[in-house]
């Protein structure tokens, strides 16, 4: 790995960690009100689409990716159906991931 690539992902994992840690630590022996622990549970279900539905929808070069041999498409339409059937995130994310493998390694 290149110095530079090394010293890029240390720089921000310290970024990251010093924007998150001081709430964390100074709510950490607080109890939340309800209200805000839902809407703390939720953040990463509004996160995800947020960030899936560009990479969805769209080719890399900005075009609709709107047709049934866009594997993406499949796939997220695997994590939806999962997702609406209340199944773990991460397990529906996976299937996703799994779907969108599968389908390129065949071809499409």
């Amino acid at each position: 790995m290149r110095l530079g690539v090394l010293v890029t992902i240390v720089g921000m994992a310290a970024a990251t960690y010093l924007t998150r840690a001081p709430l964390l630590l100074a709510l950490s022996d607080r109890p939340l009100r309800p209200r805000l622990r839902l809407w703390l549970r939720l953040i990463p279900l509004a996160v995800l689409p947020a960030l899936a539905i560009p990479m969805v929808l769209l080719m890399p070069d900005g075009s609709p990716a709107l047709t049934p041999a866009n594997p993406r498409l499949w796939g997220a339409l695997v994590v939806l159906a999962l997702a609406a059937a209340r199944a773990n995130l991460l397990l529906s994310v996976a299937a996703g991931v799994v779907m969108v493998a599968l389908l390129r390694h065949f071809g499409f």
